[in-house]
């Protein structure tokens, strides 16, 4: 992964001799709940995990969890401490007691609470009672650790916890090693299954892959069957996380079309017709990491011209492809539902998704076809020419790309209108190598052979390369025998 491995940064923090509360967060899906079971499991730690309860069953619960576990409730020594009512003892004293118990142990305690924002919203004290054992630990030298699992990229944390010691952030695993933990064995199996069912962790299948089944089965097995583990599975995370989850899938809705900015993006929302109505709600997407923004490249750090993707591919798969016909499709019959009315969905979405794959291949495998990695890698869009991928590598060349999955599209012609673009372009102006890079799943046609041989920096990418899977002469390079056209 391009970050740090998330269990390496948890696993060093809990073995810290200082006491201090760790943060775990990251988009839903990305294994944090997985993650921090791994944990208290191997440190013989303490795993809460909260549910949408009110305060008073909520601290049932935990009192239960640890009277389960050691045969009675931690008592803090000293005064100060009063019983709730009925004699049994509330937060305060629960956590305090955890924390002198520590203070007696081998070794540091783990206390985890997945899905703490349960706690946090059905007791406002409960941070400040975190917040008062900590301290506690500080003072008498226990080596307490407490982890909070909190949804999102950027969780709002209460003011009066302190600092963590330590922020975990989950993630995505990148698209060749999703490819290979869906098992997937061709360059579109996998680019597919990469495409529809993403990369976080949660969806990945079990260890083996998915078998001998192709992509299209395995995805209409798994989203469109009833008893498939993904089925109206956006649906349940949106009903979870949002008030008005029919409001946030309707911005879902359109975002699945790809990239847009705040003006495209009111045009194809109900009920929003400015962006002071709409902003709250995209804040909201952005801050769970179920949306996130992108800027031009080039552009101020604080500039407002930005635009709006679905992060996960699963979820923008789901959004513009099942959404749409869900009304039509029928569970018991995954397989017809998927060629009836699904699959002539799919070509474009596989479409929208390769600038994405191209980006990433920039980020981590540019240095296998050019002379260096890649420094910087995003979008270019403005008034000059747009460009979904332009990659600057390490030692200065410039990479213009131009993403083209469609056989209506030959070879040279999108070849021209990417050099077109990068003739209008003032970005990377002075750079000698300026590179022309196509993407193309269905390979090379004779009239691009002939652009090549005048242009010799023109570099040509397929669905192996991104996948860094073999080529299969026996498979299909892209959705054969689609009964739609690639672009519609």
């Amino acid at each position: 992964m391009d970050a740090a491995d998330p269990w390496m940064e948890l696993r060093d923090a809990i073995r810290s001799p200082d006491s201090g509360w760790i943060l775990v967060h990251g988009p839903t899906g990305t294994g944090r709940s997985r993650l921090v079971s791994r944990a208290v499991r191997e440190s013989g730690g303490i795993l809460f995990r909260g549910s949408p309860q009110e305060a008073d069953d909520l601290l049932g619960d935990f009192r239960g969890l640890l009277q389960e576990r050691s045969g009675g409730l931690p008592s803090p020594e000293g005064p100060g401490f009063l019983p709730e009512p009925g004699g049994l003892p509330g937060w305060r004293s629960l956590l305090a007691g955890l924390v002198d118990q520590a203070r007696k142990g081998r070794g540091p305690l783990v206390v985890a609470f997945d899905g703490a924002r349960w706690v946090l919203e059905a007791r406002r004290r409960w941070a400040t009672e975190v917040a008062e054992a900590l301290e506690r630990a500080g003072r008498r030298g226990a080596p307490v650790h407490i982890i909070l699992v909190l949804d999102g990229v950027d969780p709002e944390i209460p003011a009066t916890l302190p600092e963590p010691s330590a922020r975990i952030r989950t993630g995505e695993l990148g698209v060749r090693e999703a490819i290979q933990a869906h098992g997937a064995v061709t360059p579109l199996d996998g680019y597919a299954l990469w495409a529809c069912l993403g990369s976080d962790p949660y969806r990945l299948p079990k260890p083996g892959g998915e078998g001998e089944r192709g992509w299209e089965e395995v995805v209409a097995t798994r989203v469109l069957a009833r008893e498939g583990d993904l089925f109206d599975a956006p649906l349940r995370e949106l009903d979870r996380v949002f008030q008005k989850p029919a409001r946030y899938s309707s911005i879902l809705r359109a975002l699945a079309e790809g990239p847009m900015d705040w003006p495209a993006l009111r045009t194809r929302v109900r009920g929003i017709r400015t962006g002071a109505q709409m902003a709250p709600y995209l804040a909201r997407l952005e801050s769970m990491g179920v949306v996130e923004s992108i800027r031009p490249l080039g552009s101020a750090p604080g500039s407002r011209d930005r635009r709006y993707r679905i992060r996960d591919p699963f979820m923008a798969f789901w959004m513009g492809c099942v959404l749409p016909v869900r009304s039509l499709l029928d569970p018991d019959e995954p397989w017809h539902s998927w060629t009836r009315w699904v699959r002539p969905r799919v070509p474009a979405h596989l479409e929208r998704l390769l600038p994405r794959a191209t980006a990433h291949w920039f980020r981590r495998h540019a240095h296998e076809r050019f002379a260096a990695p890649g420094r910087e890698v995003g979008a270019l869009w403005g008034g000059e020419a747009e460009f979904a991928v332009v990659g600057w590598l390490a030692n200065g060349q410039i990479c213009y790309v131009e993403v083209e999955a469609s056989a209506q599209v030959p070879g040279a012609q999108a070849f021209d209108r990417l050099a077109a673009g990068m003739e209008r372009t003032r970005y990377g102006i002075g750079r000698q190598a300026r590179t022309p890079v196509l993407v193309l799943p269905r390979g090379i046609d004779e009239g691009l052979r002939r652009r090549m041989a005048r242009e010799p920096l023109t570099t040509v990418l397929d669905l192996s390369d991104l996948t860094g899977l073999p080529p299969d002469p026996r498979a299909p390079r892209w959705m054969e025998g689609s009964p739609v056209p690639l672009t519609g």
